[in-house]
């Protein structure tokens, strides 16, 4: 175990070497109507965008909640300061779309979250703070799952070569326990409309999340390891069509075991997984 964890604090010691990317400010502009006078253009500090993702099976963190096709719509409304960062609320649902989960509801839904988050640049540096709002609705009735909340908090280092991440959540409601995770992603324009990406990333939970999750680990241990690409095109300045593959593997042995030995979820210990992605930006 502390061989994993070294392992994974000198891949995110590396990648932090990377050379920070100096962006270029937007040029100002200057109103036809008063050409003598130069005034900037101030943008709108609120935005809104909406996402709906349709996609082969629900996976998070390992752990392979529907293994059949789900849909996931949801929706952040933002508000960017100049100076002081950005305050954004988000809603996202999961909805099945087959009778695979026992706990069937009006169209599928079984999962709504709600999410506060504020982010800033702090130079190279991407600063991000948080908290989740985790709900199982049932129709006309009671959760039949246990709700829960975290805060989470993550550092980026934004570099033309690659962007290494790490965030750390924290359960303090159903798990009392914490998810932390680390990896690399890079996405870059492969035309003025079409762009790509990729990530990969490493999974690890306490001990009192092990507990809750995986049933029968009482010790910290490495989760989940996960490779993605993605690409999207940009149909106008507002909507997009894009798509997503991704691949998780449980890392631990004593992990896998467990997985293997239950029904817990649907007891799968890697899964290829991806779909299609609808994005609207205002």
């Amino acid at each position: 175990m502390k061989r994993l964890l070294g392992s994974a604090v000198a891949m995110m010691a590396i990648a932090l070497m990377s050379v920070a990317d100096d962006k270029a400010a937007a040029p100002a502009t200057t109103p036809a109507a008063a050409p003598a006078v130069a005034e900037k253009e101030e943008s709108c500090p609120l935005s809104f965008a909406a996402t709906v993702d349709a996609y082969s099976a629900y996976v998070w963190r390992g752990n392979v909640i529907n293994d059949r096709p789900v849909w996931q719509p949801g929706a952040t409304v933002s508000y960017a300061t100049k100076d002081y960062g950005t305050l954004s609320g988000n809603v996202w649902q999961n909805w099945d779309m087959t009778d695979r989960n026992d706990h069937r509801t009006f169209g599928g839904l079984n999962e709504s979250d709600y999410t506060l988050s504020y982010t800033k640049d702090v130079g190279p540096v991407g600063v991000e703070v948080g908290h989740i709002w985790y709900t199982f609705p049932k129709a006309n009735g009671a959760d039949y799952g246990h709700s829960t909340e975290e805060v989470y908090g993550g550092l980026s280092y934004n570099n033309d070569i690659v962007t290494p991440f790490i965030k750390v959540y924290g359960d303090y409601n159903v798990a009392k326990g914490t998810y932390s995770t680390a990896g690399l992603r890079k996405s870059f324009s492969l035309t003025d409309r079409l762009s790509a990406g990729a990530s990969a990333s490493l999974g690890m939970g306490d001990d009192h999340y092990m507990k809750c999750y995986f049933p029968g680990e009482d010790s910290t241990e490495m989760i989940d390891g996960n490779l993605s690409v993605n690409a999207s095109y940009a149909l106008t300045d507002h909507f997009s069509i894009g798509a997503t593959l991704a691949w998780m593997s449980l890392l631990d042995r004593s992990v896998r075991d467990t997985v293997d030995d239950s029904d817990l979820y649907h007891s799968r210990t890697d899964q290829l997984w991806g779909g299609i992605n609808l994005a609207a930006s205002f």
